[in-house]
């Protein structure tokens, strides 16, 4: 069954199910978009593109509506309280002009996402249309306005998240670890801020920020340690300032912005694995297939990325169950790998024993380039940027196959 003239059901219009949604129907398919919000307001903080995810993005024509409100980044680094760098963080050129990521608000990406699903011939899409069960034999259950109702598909790509309904309608061998970890997200008026771009690690956890192309500030810190947890619980939004003052004092200014606890999105961090990311012809994306920690800025990301890899291979000239397959050999250890990473620098950041921060911050000045070189970049990216580029931009322009090896 080649993807031209494929009957595709996408669940989930996120990131990664738009995404998915507009490279299948570029190649030839007939989708439909699920969204169980009826009407998308404008959700979450802020979101870094990195090359990988800024590669097919491009690739699809999004790169100027995008770039018109977003902030490019120059390298970054990971910071000591008082702004000592522990560990720099430079992004490699990877050549056709992907050589730096874009800090920009999620709303903004989304909103340029949908109005160009919406806009695609090859797509329909039912907002307020919530995917209740779903089949390996392709037959999906939905539920619009409170009725009820079956659709029948040759593919169900599941991007609807973490809980996903797609995932616990097949055998994926999936396993949701909730890691006990939470983080906060923020706007906050006014982009000259002391604390610059990158990370702080201190005593609390990490805490991050990076001016927009608007002139705010996006925030995000870890609120796992008890005296943060405590005071978000309590709605003590100036204990929570206070607290986060203290452990860096950079910080206080941004944190003045703040103008209510209710307006801080808090995010509990729970990791998906899965065994297998098909199940006839249910086939899983993004956070349903592999939730990880936000520490390496690769959530969205990835989900780009399996968008991409998923179209190739279905857009090759194989059956489709080679090429589901396929999809799944190629993605499944490379953002396994990047979970792990992700795991391991969420721990490090997080480690509050004074003995044990400053031995942590000396191997991170003395190792650094080891973990951060070219390779370990080269990972962290999944798919060599520049392939995710020609492949999205052919299937965004031609509509055949490509290359896939």
């Amino acid at each position: 069954m080649p993807v031209q003239g494929c009957n595709v059901v996408v669940a989930g219009g996120g990131i990664g199910g738009m995404t998915a949604a507009l490279l299948l129907g570029s190649a030839g398919a007939s989708v439909r978009l699920l969204e169980r919000v009826a009407e998308p307001a404008a959700v979450g903080a802020g979101i870094l593109l990195q090359p990988n995810g800024l590669a097919v993005l491009d690739a699809l024509g999004l790169g100027e509506a995008l770039r018109r409100a977003a902030w490019r980044t120059p390298p970054a680094a990971i910071r000591d309280p008082t702004g000592s760098v522990l560990l720099e963080l430079p992004l490699p050129d990877f050549g056709a002009g992907l050589d730096h990521g874009l800090v920009l608000r999620r709303s903004h990406l989304y909103g340029v996402l949908l109005a160009a699903v919406r806009a695609h011939p090859a797509i329909q899409v039912r907002l307020g249309t919530q995917v209740i069960w779903a089949s390996p034999d392709g037959t999906v259950g939905t539920s619009h306005q409170g009725v009820e109702d079956q659709l029948t598909a040759d593919l169900v790509v599941g991007a609807d998240g973490e809980a996903s309904t797609v995932r616990a309608g097949g055998d994926f061998g999936a396993v949701a670890h909730a890691t006990g970890a939470r983080y906060v997200r923020a706007l906050v008026p006014g982009a000259g801020h002391e604390l610059g771009w990158g990370e702080y690690w201190t005593r609390l956890g990490l805490f991050g920020g990076a001016p927009l192309g608007d002139g705010s500030t996006y925030l995000y810190l870890d609120a796992t340690a008890p005296p943060v947890a405590r005071a978000l619980a309590e709605q003590d939004l100036d204990g929570f300032r206070g607290r986060w003052a203290a452990a860096l004092p950079l910080a206080a200014a941004a944190l003045e912005g703040l103008g209510s606890v209710d307006g801080l999105l808090v995010n509990r961090v729970v990791r998906v694995d899965c065994q297998r990311w098909v199940d006839g012809r249910l086939v899983l994306v993004g956070d349903a297939a592999h939730a990880m920690a936000p520490n390496l800025g690769q959530g969205a990301n990835s989900a780009i990325v399996d968008a991409a890899v998923l179209a190739a291979e279905l857009a090759a000239a194989q059956p489709v169950e080679q090429a589901l397959g396929r999809y799944a050999a190629r993605r499944r250890p490379a953002v396994g790998w990047v979970q792990d990473a992700a795991d391991r620098l969420a721990r490090l950041s997080r480690v509050t024993h004074p003995f044990l921060r400053w031995g942590r911050d000396v191997a991170l000045r003395r190792l650094g380039q080891l973990a951060t070189g070219p390779r370990q970049q080269q990972r962290v990216q999944q798919e060599d940027p520049v392939w995710l580029y020609v492949t999205a931009q052919t299937l965004h322009h031609q509509g055949g196959p490509t290359l896939t090896d």
